[in-house]
This record gives C-alpha cells, sequence and structure tokens, in this order.
C-alpha cells in the first residue's frame, strides 16, 4: 500500500491507558509527539520527553523519528535508533505507557472532508428554527410522536445507531443515510454508520469542508437539489457523491454541542420542503439527545465496572505494602504510599530476619495504573520469596533482576533501592539500581547517596554492587520515589532532589515519622494543591 498522502491526510490512532481512544487526522505536515502542551499530539505520561518523537513527510512518504528521548521509542515492538524510518499503514508506535497506531491515509469513517467549497444550497435553515413544528404537517407529527415512543426504549449503543438508520431508510425512503460522530478532537470522524439502498453501493461519503464548517459551525440544516442530472450539482466535487439530486445534511446538537451529523442523498429526483426538513431536524434532535444519554449511560456503566475492580485491586495490593512497620529498639521507621490512580506502582517493605538484622526495599515501577501495579506484585512477591536466604543487597537486586528482565515488556522496568541493616552497629548495606538518590540526614547536614546502577527488568546480565554506610545516633535514612523530586508546580517545572535535600539537613535527630511529614508538606506547598501526577511513596529510618 503507498504512503503518497492525498487530500484526506494522514490518520492515527492515540491509545492511553485509562484514557478513551483519539482517531486523529492532519495534513502532511511534521507531528510531534511529547509531554509538552505545544506538541500536535500531546500525552501526559512522565516517561516521557518533552519532545520525545516526531512523524515527518518527506518526499511522498511519513517517517518517524525519536527526538533523543531519555525512554526511547519503539517501533511495532522494535527499539527506533538515531535514523528515521518509513512508516507503512498499521505500524504501532510505543512512547512509554502509550501507543500511536500509524493508519496512512486511510481514514477512519466513511465520511470524508475534502477542501471543494462549491455546493448548490436549496435551504438553509438555523437548526433551531427548524425544530419548530410546522403547523398542519398532520403526517409528520403522526411520524414524530410514533418515533418519540420508539426511542424511549433503552437500547445499547451499536444497536441504537441501527435503529435510527432503519427508521430514517423507512419514513424518508433515501439512498444512503449515514450518522457521523465526532471524536475527542471534535473535528475528525470516530464513529460512523451508513446505511444504503444498494448494497452493491460501496462508495466513500466525500462531503465540502466549507459545507459541513456551515452545518456545524453555524448549527444549520443544508439541503440541496438539483433538478437535472447534469446540471450544476451533479458536477460538483463538493457533492457527497456523484448522480445524487438531492441532499440534506443537519448537526447532531445537544444543548451547545455538536455530536456530529446526520446526512441524507437521494439518487433519483426529489424535492425537499419546508416540511420535510424540519422533520429531519426533529428526527435528528431524538436522534442526538438518544445517543448522547445512551453513550452517557454506558460509559457511567463501564465505569462503575472499572472503579468496581480497581477497588478490588486496590485492596489486594493494600496487602503486598506492610500493614505496620517493626519495632525495633533504638530505631523508628515511617514509610507511606499515595497513588495517583486507583492502584500504585510503588512499592517499600521492612522486613525483619530471624536474625535481627533488617531487610528494606523501595521500588518504582515505570509507568501507572494496572500494568504498573502487576509488575509491582510480581516484584514484592519476589523481594519476599528471596529475602528469606539471606543475600547480600547485590545479590538480592540480582535475583530481582533475573526474575523480571524474561518476563516484562521492553518499555516496563523498575527502579529500586534495597538495603540490609544491622541495628547493632547501624551499618547499613545498599544497593540502588537506577533509584532517586537516597539522602542520608547527619550531624554535618544531608549527604545525596547519587551512586547507581542499572535498573532491573531490562536485562538479566546486569551487574549490581553492594554499597556500605553507618548510621550514627540521630542520623537518618530517607528514600522516596521520583513522584517526589518530578512534583510539578503550575508552571510545569519539578521539584527536584537539592530542595528536599536542603529542607533536611536541619532534621539531624528527628523521628522518621516526621521527616516524611516534612517532605509530604513540602511536597503539596510545591504543586500548589493539585493533584500529583505520579505515585507518592517513601521510606525513613532513623537512629534514635
Amino acid at each position: 500500500m503507498s504512503n503518497v498522502v492525498d487530500e484526506r491526510g494522514v490518520h492515527v490512532s492515540v491509545f492511553q491507558p485509562n484514557l478513551p481512544a483519539q482517531h486523529l487526522a492532519f495534513p502532511s505536515q511534521t507531528i510531534s509527539l511529547g509531554r509538552a502542551v505545544d506538541c500536535t499530539i500531546p500525552i501526559k505520561d512522565r516517561f516521557l520527553s518533552r519532545r520525545h518523537a516526531e512523524l515527518l513527510f518527506e518526499a511522498g512518504e511519513w517517517w518517524v523519528r525519536d527526538c533523543g528521548s531519555v525512554n526511547g521509542t519503539n517501533i511495532n515492538g522494535t527499539r527506533l535508533g538515531t535514523t528515521p524510518i518509513v512508516l507503512r499503514a498499521g505500524d504501532r508506535i510505543t512512547l512509554g505507557d502509550t501507543e500511536v497506531v500509524f493508519n496512512g491515509n486511510e481514514p477512519q469513517s466513511q465520511v470524508i472532508p475534502t477542501d471543494s467549497s462549491s455546493h448548490a444550497t436549496n435551504l438553509a435553515i438555523p437548526v433551531q428554527a427548524a425544530f419548530e413544528p410546522v403547523r398542519g404537517a398532520g403526517d409528520h407529527e403522526r411520524i414524530l410522536a410514533s418515533l418519540a415512543v420508539e426511542f424511549i426504549e433503552d437500547r445499547p449503543l451499536n444497536e441504537l445507531f441501527d435503529f435510527i438508520l432503519d427508521k430514517l431508510m423507512e419514513i424518508l425512503t433515501p439512498s444512503r443515510a449515514a450518522l457521523a460522530l465526532f471524536g475527542p478532537d471534535g473535528q475528525s470522524f470516530a464513529d460512523v454508520r451508513v446505511r444504503r439502498t444498494d448494497r452493491g453501493d460501496s462508495a466513500d461519503l466525500v462531503i465540502s469542508r466549507t459545507l459541513l464548517a456551515e452545518v456545524v459551525g453555524e448549527r444549520k440544516l443544508i439541503s440541496y437539489v438539483e433538478a437535472s442530472s447534469g446540471g450544476k450539482l451533479a458536477a460538483a466535487e463538493s457533492m457527497i457523491a456523484q448522480r445524487i439530486r438531492a441532499a440534506v445534511c443537519v448537526p447532531l446538537v445537544v444543548g451547545d454541542a455538536v455530536l456530529g451529523v446526520l446526512y441524507l442523498d437521494f439518487l433519483a429526483s426529489r424535492t425537499i420542503t419546508q416540511e420535510d426538513a424540519r422533520l429531519i431536524a426533529q428526527i435528528s434532535r431524538f436522534a442526538a439527545v438518544k445517543l448522547e444519554t445512551t453513550r452517557l449511560r454506558e460509559e457511567a456503566i463501564a465505569k462503575a465496572k472499572i472503579d468496581e475492580e480497581l477497588r478490588t485491586a486496590w485492596t489486594i495490593q493494600r496487602r503486598l505494602l506492610p500493614a505496620e512497620l517493626p519495632t525495633i529498639a533504638g530505631y523508628g521507621f515511617a514509610g507511606a504510599n499515595k497513588p495517583c490512580k486507583t492502584v500504585s506502582g510503588d512499592y517499600y517493605d521492612v522486613v525483619v530476619r530471624p536474625d535481627g538484622k533488617i531487610y528494606f526495599i523501595i521500588a518504582d515501577v515505570s509507568g501507572k495504573g494496572i500494568t504498573a501495579a502487576l509488575v509491582m506484585s510480581s516484584l514484592a512477591t519476589a523481594f519476599d520469596i528471596f529475602s528469606r536466604s539471606a543475600p547480600t543487597p547485590a545479590e538480592l537486586m540480582t535475583q530481582l533482576n533475573l526474575t523480571l528482565a524474561p518476563r516484562t515488556s521492553p518499555t516496563k522496568f523498575a527502579t529500586v533501592v534495597a538495603g540490609l541493616l544491622d541495628p547493632a552497629t547501624g551499618r547499613v548495606d545498599f544497593t540502588n539500581a537506577g533509584h532517586v538518590a537516597p539522602l542520608r540526614v547527619s550531624k554535618s547536614g544531608t549527604e545525596q547517596l547519587t551512586s547507581t546502577d542499572m535498573v532491573i527488568g531490562l536485562f538479566g546480565a546486569a551487574k549490581y554492587r553492594t554499597q556500605t554506610m553507618t548510621l550514627e545516633p540521630g542520623d537518618s535514612l530517607v528514600l522516596f520515589t521520583d513522584g517526589v523530586t518530578e512534583a510539578e508546580n503550575p508552571e510545569e517545572a519539578q521539584l527536584g532532589l537539592l530542595p528536599i535535600a536542603e529542607l533536611l539537613a536541619p532534621m539531624h535527630g528527628t523521628h522518621a515519622a516526621e521527616i516524611l511529614s516534612t517532605i509530604e508538606t513540602k511536597v503539596q506547598e510545591f504543586i500548589c494543591g493539585a493533584a500529583a501526577g505520579d505515585d507518592v511513596t517513601m521510606l525513613a529510618l532513623t537512629r534514635l
């Protein structure tokens, strides 16, 4: 299939976790994807760079290019290098937890806007005026009364489309009838259903952008009729198809919103009167209201089901986190986990060994939501199993990595700090696998323990080393996920590690719980009370 883009532009579908799919159309231009709000397709995902990747149109073909992103771009499951590659229809581009499907010039619907601006208008009526009943139109009143009764019955959304189109074909006997609903962008059609008298007719329905703008933007019912098959209407490119003798296009309006359009055309001679136009407008009003209420009902039911499943998942996941931290003479422990969604990809735990030494861990799985929570559950189970055999922190990290690496996708990994505390001496052995630098709070201030190894879950052959430090009386070791350091204020500036280190510098001798409370207050002040964009998990241990 050729990638050369015609006047219909290029089409892509964007799939993000916990969000409706987006079906978008663009002209032949550079399409940027990333976390920045000024990207052509902005994607809220902290694992994306601000300008992560681009789709480029050059020499009649579309190319995908990674813009030097930190976490990379995959095309059909393969990591994209520094050289752009040509896209083919159906190619799947993965950026973090988001998938972008390149559809080429194949439209998402059978109603295709063109750039032609000519059309032969017979009637142009503001839709609100068209809603007014026509006195003396007894047949139309009976039709509407009967239709109103039938619209009372609840039907699934798919069946409702069919019901409306069947009624349009039965009542108005057009050659073709179509319902086209806009996608989230309010411009391209995301859901289109067409009914045809001639089942052998498979031609696309093509509509003038100028006409569509008039129907949608000005909330008008537009009708056009040509008395002769060789006349202006039949020759106009802006007609929804060739050989059309009459057509009607009306917006589907609910309140101030336009959901889409209803379209009818007639290949045989047909005069469309004011009464016909008002009947079609009234049917469109019934259809719009019923489609919207049905959509909202089904979304509410689906959301309630998902919410219930997520609540169940969170109940199970909470059991993987410590209900309470151990009480050890001479030490204080504190932990906190606040997911930005119902379930979390963060994890922490503290486990006392039979010999009195204490394992601790904090982890952050890439991404958010259900997929991150599933990986987190696997990590928690693996930690529980491997920590029983008394490994060093480096050996423990190696075992966790060997468990996750073969079982996770290339975009799924975890940053982890795992350590072993000897309460008798205050010695802490720990290993850092790509995690935010732990902070040691001592008499001399705050020290950032920045040395780190490879994240876990990507490469089974990764090597890890054990580092050592000692907690003196009054010292604290503070660990947290990047939901703290990457917290964003309204200007999208990140908090960073240094302000936290400076905040904790005078807190030598402070209990672990008070340290975490101070950090949480700082984060909330920085984001000005807005909802957190990432899971926030913290763990602190203080030698009293």
